[in-house]
């Protein structure tokens, strides 16, 4: 006997024994099954649902003034301040997207070499971002 039919023997018997296992005890086993299903799928309930973008609320950098605690509106009538926003922000967030392409693309250019240029621009309007200052004006 060769160690190919000797494996497909052992995994054969593997096979018979787990499903021997499951017709001898199949409650367990199907609850096991759908616990791991659960388990498994619990992450896509974190997913958002279409239509439910993100949100942005804006507020001014000068002259800030604390929002009132409890907006006088009417029941059921969408208000202007989200719900999540209870004070001053703790944070500002700036996002800036690059994209750059390689055109022409030479056959000697490695991979490394395509994406260095693109990625000097990137390291240069960082720095600029950090440098900045607001100035009153």
């Amino acid at each position: 006997m060769t160690w190919t039919e000797a494996l497909r023997e052992k995994i054969s018997g593997a096979f018979y024994n787990h499903g021997l296992r499951c017709a001898s005890c199949p409650i367990p086993i199907i609850l096991f099954t759908g616990l791991c299903v659960l388990a498994c799928c619990y992450p896509l309930l974190k997913l958002p649902l279409p239509g439910t973008g993100p949100v942005e609320y804006t507020t001014p950098v000068k002259d800030y003034g604390q929002p009132p605690p409890f907006p006088a509106q009417q029941q059921g009538e969408p208000s202007e301040r989200p719900d999540w926003y209870s004070g001053a922000p703790v944070a500002y967030i700036q996002q800036v997207l690059v994209k750059a392409t390689v055109s022409p693309w030479p056959k000697s250019f490695l991979a490394v070499d395509v994406f260095r240029s693109p990625l000097a621009q990137v390291f240069q309007l960082v720095e600029e971002i950090r440098n900045h200052a607001l100035r009153d004006g």
